[in-house]
């Protein structure tokens, strides 16, 4: 029989900076805590920070482990308004001029049989400074060295994309998980997105998780980077052609004239130089110009 068990955080988690450079937060729930730590920084003078929650947690049998977080990230040349919002159970979002560039949650959890692990990632990166790196597909490492026959990267409990062995890959997710026999249909593991190496975020979840047998998995991780080169000031030139309609009329008739032309050179010095025009368009014959983060750790929210 389930037993309800509710690890949610108590009251809000603030991101805040402290003297010397770092970023500490930490509640204390149910005996678990959370952290967040300063690292390097960005070209915007914000610190990179990496956020953690629901590692190693849920180990008793029929339990239950749904944590979810939603991150995004604004990056520009001005620290006013750089940083980043972030969402973390469905709770209040938190503010912080910082930047989250690691993710690491749901591992070595939900351990027992008959577990449930249900754990999502989501980030947004809108990033607008001179010169940015393009955006370019994640690389993913998910559903490697698990159960043969029933296990998780198997129909019908499927990974998307599988297979996808690659070393530091931008998510990490469901390898060596869901072991143990009996893997509870539908289970499943999701990756897709895109990163631009001018904000690196990295992903690490449900890895070694929901191993006692007859257990569920299902998790996910998007990614979404939008850039914008703020020195790009190429300038434009139009392609549509100048509309109108060309004058019309009969040309002139008659014999030109006859003779020899006399000789009308002008003789002396000129009294002045032509002017310009209002619009600065030359009159006459004159010419005109030419580290590594460190931690954020959340309590999750357990059910069984």
């Amino acid at each position: 029989m389930n037993r309800p068990i509710d690890e949610r955080p108590v009251g809000h988690r603030r991101f805040r900076r402290l003297l010397g450079g770092v970023l500490v937060a930490i509640v204390v729930s149910a005996g678990l805590s959370v952290t967040l730590l300063q690292s390097d920084t960005s070209p915007a003078a914000a610190a990179n920070v990496s956020f953690e929650q629901c590692n190693g947690v849920g180990g008793g049998g029929g339990q239950s482990v749904t944590c979810t977080v939603t991150i995004v990230n604004t990056l520009t040349a001005s620290a006013s308004t750089t940083g980043s919002v972030v969402v973390i159970n469905g709770g209040a979002p938190v503010s912080s001029p910082d930047l989250v560039t690691v993710v690491d949650q749901c591992n070595g959890s939900a351990g027992g049989g008959d577990a449930t692990l249900t754990c999502s990632v989501h980030v947004t990166n809108n990033i607008a400074v001179d010169s940015p790196a393009a955006a370019v597909a994640v690389s993913i490492n998910q559903c490697n060295d698990n159960q043969a026959g029933d296990g998780l990267g198997n129909e019908p409990n499927t990974c998307s994309p599988y297979p996808a062995s690659t070393s530091g890959a931008t998510i990490t997710q469901c390898n060596d998980s869901g072991d143990g026999g009996g893997l509870v249909f539908p289970s499943h593991c999701v990756a897709a997105g895109m990163v631009s190496s001018t904000l690196p975020v990295t992903v690490n979840q449900c890895n070694g998780s929901a191993n006692g047998g007859g257990s569920m998995v299902n998790c996910t991780v998007t990614m979404v980077t939008n850039v914008v080169d703020t020195g790009d000031d190429t300038p434009t030139t139009p392609t549509t052609p100048p509309t109108g309609t060309p004058p019309t009329g009969t040309p002139p008739t008659g014999t030109p004239p006859t003779g020899t032309p006399t000789d009308a050179t002008p003789s002396g010095t000129p009294a002045g130089t032509p002017a310009r025009t209002a619009g600065g368009t030359p009159r006459g014959d004159v010419p005109g110009p030419t580290g590594p983060p460190t931690a954020v750790v959340a309590p999750p929210n357990l059910t069984g």
